[in-house]
């Protein structure tokens, strides 16, 4: 594919590395959401819809960042094919 020496390599593992810890926060977020919204719906009987919205919109945006993250990966040249 590319030259490992080739500066572009860099810039595609650190957008590797930066999207599995966004979409790791994301999915965290999203976690804490449905418990305060399974807490609020407990407690008062209440749905908190907004709490709800927020995890689900967290949990879309952390499966999106994961799968940028796997294919960035697929898109480094493996050290096996060298």
């Amino acid at each position: 594919m590319t030259d490992p020496a080739s500066p572009t390599r860099p810039v595609v593992i650190a957008i590797r590395y930066l999207a599995v810890i966004a979409g790791y926060g994301c999915l965290l977020l999203t976690a804490v959401c449905f418990a305060i919204a399974c807490q609020v719906f407990i407690q008062t009987g209440v749905f908190a819809q907004s709490y709800t919205m927020v995890g689900l919109i967290g949990g879309v945006l952390g499966a999106l960042a994961l799968k940028l993250a796997s294919v960035w990966r697929r898109a480094l040249p493996s050290a096996r094919s060298r």
